[in-house]
């Protein structure tokens, strides 16, 4: 016998939901998945395989769970002050929104973001058990200050996602913006710099509102800029109670 989905004692809650998945085929340039079509170079894909050979000589150990020299990395690379104690990271960017929702998010708690913004924001949230709520944008794709405090002000979120650079639109956010969100809300403000690394290099990165601001999240990826996409890496910089809470 053969058993459907709807036979199964599925949540309530994601029933009906479709599976987040762009279209995969085998093309040079995947724009639908803003793949970085440049390979890793052959230089540093040989770094790795010299680490990898060396890390199997002790694969029957269970690594450091705090894989505290990946975090002094991404710390080192962000800068901004920033120790390993304020990083976190997972199998991608999606998974460390995951903690984030799961930490802070859940039943009876509300989620929010300007859209359109990527899409994983709402399939994230819902997953997780808790309620989205789409704000809005202006025609060019912007969000000013006053609208984004009146909106976030009317939905009570306990969460707030600002994309920056915004997906799929590339638009921009600023510092003023990001900290306007932040003054408008009790709750999280997780801000997506997955493709900070595209925009103009005089751009000022929402890391520097960090300091004093113990609910602002920022998030990075490894996929998109450094073309490791296959490897599943995204990372995040917050007060280290942030990470506490998502550890």
């Amino acid at each position: 016998m053969t058993i459907r989905l709807d036979d199964l004692p599925l949540r309530d809650d994601l029933r009906g939901l479709t599976p987040y998945g762009a279209p995969q085929a085998p093309l040079p340039v995947a724009l639908n998945v803003n793949e970085n079509t440049h390979p890793v170079p052959r230089e540093v894909a040989d770094d790795i395989l010299d680490a990898i050979g060396r890390a199997l000589g002790e694969i029957n150990r269970y690594p450091d769970r705090e894989f505290r020299e990946l975090r002094e990395g991404f710390a080192e690379y962000l800068r901004h002050g920033l120790v390993a104690d304020q990083i976190w990271a997972a199998n991608g960017s999606n998974e460390v929104l995951q903690h984030v929702l799961q930490a802070f998010g859940g039943p009876g708690r509300r989620a929010f973001g300007f859209a359109p913004t990527y899409s994983m924001y709402p399939l994230l949230t819902r997953a997780t058990g808790a309620e989205w709520v789409s704000g809005s944008r202006g025609a060019d794709y912007t969000v000013d200050a006053v609208s984004a405090v009146d909106q976030i002000a009317a939905a009570d979120p306990d969460i707030v996602f600002l994309c920056a650079p915004n997906n799929p639109t590339g638009t921009p956010m600023s510092l003023e913006v990001i900290e306007a969100a932040y003054e408008a809300t009790r709750g999280i403000v997780i801000v997506d710099e997955a493709y900070f690394e595209f925009a103009p290099r005089t751009a000022p990165s929402a890391l520097s509102l960090l300091p004093g601001r113990e609910r602002l999240l920022v998030s990075r990826t490894m996929s998109k800029a450094f073309a490791f996409a296959g490897a599943r890496v995204g990372y995040l910089a917050a007060d280290p109670a942030v990470i506490d809470a998502l550890r």
